[in-house]
């Protein structure tokens, strides 16, 4: 199967009103008091930043979401979504949209009460030009998801010469070839990243760890057979043998038997060996 069989471009956009103003005429008195020449820029704190606390966990999160289930591509934001991991990318975007839209119409609704409450706090720093209408402000806000297919090669449709369209074959070719190979790279680096925290926080009896240690490697390798386009076997064999080994024994287990805990960080050790090859051939 060709690339574009196996996999599409996604998109991920996010806007939203930060409620901060770069206030020229403060920054202006700050130099001034201080005899300093482009020192820096004053900007307003315009609504509290624990009323969009919520916005912005979710942002975030989307997109964590967005790069972790996705693998790197161009420069213009695309990023390769594999089809097999097309649904649980759908369905978990369109809940992220679904909580933010419903945060930003609780934003909304309390806009003009926080509004109020700045113009207590800015005393002499409130403008109300900084602060857009309510009709107008829920389109700060938005979350867009696009998804288009992975352009080939033969996908021509102008009048060039034989010669031209050559030419733009062979660089599409070639642009598809490194960027496969950069997102199969990713993968390994996401994999090396983890066992590498793992060796590292076990070796020594004296780390302490979070329960995520085990988790975040039982995740990513229930994840990384979805994203694995070129279905490269050396990487299904290290993803097995790593879900094997190193996720036998929950967190707990490991703070609790020094035996079970040494075992880990030894086979965590060797398969860091191993794999240091495969990144690099990667």
């Amino acid at each position: 199967m060709s690339l574009n069989e196996k996999a599409m471009l996604v998109y991920l956009n996010i806007s939203f009103w930060t409620a901060r103003k770069y206030d020229r005429k403060i920054s202006q008195e700050i130099e001034d008091q201080y005899h300093a020449d482009d020192a820096g820029r004053y900007n307003k704190i315009l609504i509290a930043k624990e009323h969009l606390a919520n916005i912005q966990k979710i942002i975030s999160a989307a997109r964590t979401f967005h790069y972790e289930n996705t693998l790197p591509w161009s420069d213009n934001g695309g990023r390769l979504l594999p089809s097999a991991n097309y649904f649980n990318y759908v369905k978990s975007i369109q809940c992220f949209k679904d909580d933010f839209e419903r945060e930003v119409v609780n934003f909304i609704r309390v806009y003009p009460d926080l509004k109020d409450e700045a113009k207590q706090r800015l005393n002499g720093m409130f403008d109300e030009e900084d602060y857009p209408e309510v009709c107008t402000l829920e389109a700060k806000f938005d979350i867009k998801n696009m998804i288009l297919p992975v352009p080939e090669a033969d996908d021509f449709r102008v009048n060039l010469t034989a010669d031209e369209v050559n030419s733009i074959r062979e660089s599409l070719e070639k642009q598809v070839k490194n960027s496969t190979e950069s997102a199969m790279k990713d993968l390994w680096d996401r994999l090396f990243k983890v066992v590498s925290h793992m060796s590292e926080r076990l070796s020594d009896p004296e780390n302490k760890f979070k329960n995520s240690l085990v988790e975040n490697i039982e995740n990513l390798c229930d994840l990384l057979p979805k994203l694995n386009i070129t279905d490269d076997p050396v990487l299904a064999v290290a993803v097995n043998e790593i879900k094997a080994k190193l996720t036998a024994n929950d967190s707990q287990t490991l703070r609790d038997n020094d035996v079970v805990r040494s075992k880990t960080a030894s086979e965590a050790q060797k398969i860091l060996n191993k794999m240091r090859h495969y990144q690099m051939a990667a």
